[in-house]
């Protein structure tokens, strides 16, 4: 056969489909058939055409020649990397049909508008299939026929979780997305992800490029990586889930490094009596127990960044320190990864007014450990000037100290005081004993907590 005869067959295969087929399913079957077939055609056709460019053209350098240099991938290119990566999980790689199936329904459903708002697109790329628990699991990746015209970004991509051994039509339904993403990143990542009926996959997963490697550390050293026997994914049930970070490396240069992802909340829930009293071994103060349990129940997001449990540092009452209000003190801390530890200070306080709010929180981050009895640790308690003063043992008094001169002094009350402290950047809070000795300073912390995890896609 010709070229041209070769082209002409192609030709008619794609004028073929503009005549569909009253199955969805057969139609399905069919364009796959045809694509295959042109597939096998245009081959052949590119070839003679290779063979005709061969003979006219001079040779391109080789990628040996020093002249040519490979640019660096930016984000965009490692994304199609992904995108382009062979299908993982077990029902992916051992039934081709499926995902060859899978695909093509995911692709006519976008086309229709069937997902939302997905952008037109010109290919779908299954990426992950597999069955877990009781649940099946799929990644795709769509390719837009035109970049985003505000972040140029090339690809998306959905999560769809169906039973476990769904049909290619159920795990395809609009009802079992569990996830779209307009902006497709080199390492995709999903935590318990979940689709008819509320149904939980119990399942964390991260897929990066074929031929990098995801590898993994338990906390809190993070000093044992060890590769992932899957290679460039990693998969972690509820069974086999721990508390690690995630590093994914390519070409042997750590490409991105973060906490692993999980299917689990990082609250503690209600804490029990056990529980509590373990939080709250050193607290000072004068600790208010159900205000310091529900504080602890509802600690904040901080998945696998934590080094060890959250602990009561100090707990009290506070009169008129926010605009007026009364309330009820406490001050949690969290160590972190890479050093330090986060502080939450919870007000709870008398209502001003039918508006205005009963409960305050504040965050702040200090590299010294705030459950040393023997130091200052002074923390803001709104955007006033008002400063809560956690004081040390034997203190009886604290002082606020801008440029050598005294601005303001407090007595200490079950372990604490509040002072005024404008300004803050430039004021010393110094505690004094009952002579008036100063037994302990410290500045109000200011600096952020090292930046452990990133990104160089």
């Amino acid at each position: 056969m010709t070229v041209d005869e070769r082209v002409h067959a192609a030709l008619v295969d794609l004028a073929d489909e503009v005549r569909p087929a009253p199955d969805p399913y057969g139609r399905l079957r069919a364009r796959l058939r045809r694509v295959r077939r042109r597939r096998a055609g245009l081959a052949g056709a590119g070839l003679a055409l290779i063979a005709l460019v061969a003979a006219t053209l001079p040779l391109l350098p080789s990628r040996e020649d020093p002249a040519v240099v490979e640019r660096p991938r930016d984000i965009h290119q490692w994304a199609e990397e992904l995108r382009h990566s062979p299908v993982r999980g077990a029902v992916g790689t051992t039934d081709p049909a499926f995902v060859e199936l899978f695909g093509a329904l995911v692709y006519e459903r976008v086309q229709v508008g069937a997902y939302g708002s997905i952008a037109p697109v010109s290919e779908v790329n299954v990426l992950y299939v597999d069955d877990i628990g009781s649940t099946r699991v799929a990644f795709v990746a769509f390719h837009r026929r035109t970049p985003n015209p505000v972040s140029r970004w090339e690809n998306g991509g959905a999560w769809f979780v169906a039973r476990n051994g769904a049909s290619v039509s159920e795990l395809a339904d609009p009802r079992a997305t569990a996830g779209i993403g307009d902006a497709l990143q080199p390492f995709e990542t999903r935590a318990n992800p979940s689709g008819p009926g509320n149904t939980a996959a119990g399942v964390v997963l991260g897929l990066a490029p074929a031929g990098c490697v995801v590898e993994s550390a338990p906390l809190p050293d993070l000093d044992v990586w060890t590769p992932e026997p899957t290679g460039s994914f990693v998969v972690r049930t509820t069974a086999t889930e721990r508390a690690e970070w995630w590093r994914v490396v390519c070409a042997g240069t750590v490409k991105e490094l973060r906490p692993a992802e999980t299917s689990r909340w990082s609250g503690m829930g209600r804490p029990t009596d056990a529980e509590l009293d373990a939080a709250l071994v050193g607290a000072r103060g004068q600790i208010d127990r159900d205000l310091a349990r529900d504080e602890l129940g509802a600690t904040w997001d901080i998945s696998n960044r934590s080094t060890g449990p959250t602990k009561v540092i100090w707990g009290g009452r506070l009169a008129g320190v926010l605009d007026g209000a009364d309330g009820r003190a406490v001050v949690l801390a969290t160590p972190f990864v890479g050093g330090g530890w986060q502080l939450r200070v919870n007000l709870l306080h008398t209502k001003l007014g039918p508006e205005s709010p009963n409960n305050t929180g504040f965050f702040t981050w200090t590299p010294a450990n705030p459950a040393d009895t023997g130091a200052v640790l002074p923390l803001s308690l709104s955007a006033g000037f008002a400063k809560l003063v956690i004081a040390p043992d034997g203190a009886k008094s604290v002082r606020a100290v801008r440029d050598g001169v005294t601005i303001d002094t407090a007595e200490v009350t079950a372990s604490a005081a509040v002072v005024d402290g404008p300004d803050a950047g430039r004021v010393t809070f110094e505690a004094l004993d009952g002579d008036g000795k100063v037994i302990a300073a410290a500045k109000l912390p200011t600096a952020s907590p090292p930046q452990t995890d990133y990104s160089t896609w």
